[in-house]
């Protein structure tokens, strides 16, 4: 499936270099603002720093952390600054799970971590020049994440243990796409990396948290625009 993915992409960009005609020819100097939506998925991460007690437990042997697609719904909003740069925002709804297995000298444990964000990227896009219907371009900046799911301070069952991350989380974010200019609208498939800045670790005294020092959120995203 992944394969005939990108050779129909493939096969689009090609029809697009080899089209004479330049659709949406005024497209990024006609307005100021342009809106649209975005949908696509993720890809979430933890990136964690030990805390003295993982070394010093003995029966704890590894922490691995597995990731498992998401889905990311979202609507653009996007202002022109001259022919190369853009200022756009984000708003997104964002499904994520993480699954964090402790392997112990006897057995094994896995604690799933499911996020549902609102998420408010900000980002400058700066393109290259426009060939044909085609403009390849790269985008950076800091985004603002609320997880509606955080179960930070909720009251600890030692019989289902669980390992909780704090609501808010800062990142910033840099990636590339390629504007895809059709006749009616802009189609625009994306790939972003997100890291988080701020430690999003709810401590607490038992194995599964103490063991931790801090965790950061990660994320990679796979995303199609479309904007008219």
């Amino acid at each position: 499936m992944r394969k005939v993915s990108v050779i129909l992409l493939l096969l689009v960009i090609s029809s697009q270099l080899r089209g004479q005609t330049r659709n949406l020819e005024r497209f990024d100097y006609g307005r100021k603002i342009h809106f649209g939506f975005t949908l696509g998925t993720n890809f979430s991460n933890f990136k964690y720093e030990f805390s003295p007690k993982f070394y010093d437990n003995k029966d704890l042997l590894k922490v691995d952390i597995i990731r498992y697609p998401g889905i990311t719904l979202g609507a653009i909003a996007d202002l022109h600054f001259g022919e190369y740069f853009d200022l756009r925002a984000l708003p997104s709804l964002v499904l994520s799970e993480r699954r964090v297995t402790y392997t112990f000298a006897t057995n094994s444990r896995t604690l799933s971590v499911e996020s549902v964000f609102f998420e408010l990227p900000t980002l400058v896009k700066f393109k290259s020049l426009r060939h044909g219907n085609l403009r390849f371009y790269v985008i950076g900046g800091g985004k603002f994440s609320y997880d509606f799911s955080s179960d930070a301070k909720s009251i600890r069952d030692p019989n289902n243990p669980i390992l909780a991350i704090k609501p808010i989380t800062y990142s910033y974010e840099f990636g590339c796409g390629l504007d895809m200019y059709f006749y009616f609208f802009k189609f625009s498939p994306e790939i972003k990396m997100s890291k988080g800045i701020n430690n999003i670790l709810d401590p607490y005294h038992d194995v599964y948290s103490n063991i931790f020092n801090k965790i950061f959120s990660n994320f990679i995203f796979i995303s199609l625009h479309f904007e008219g």
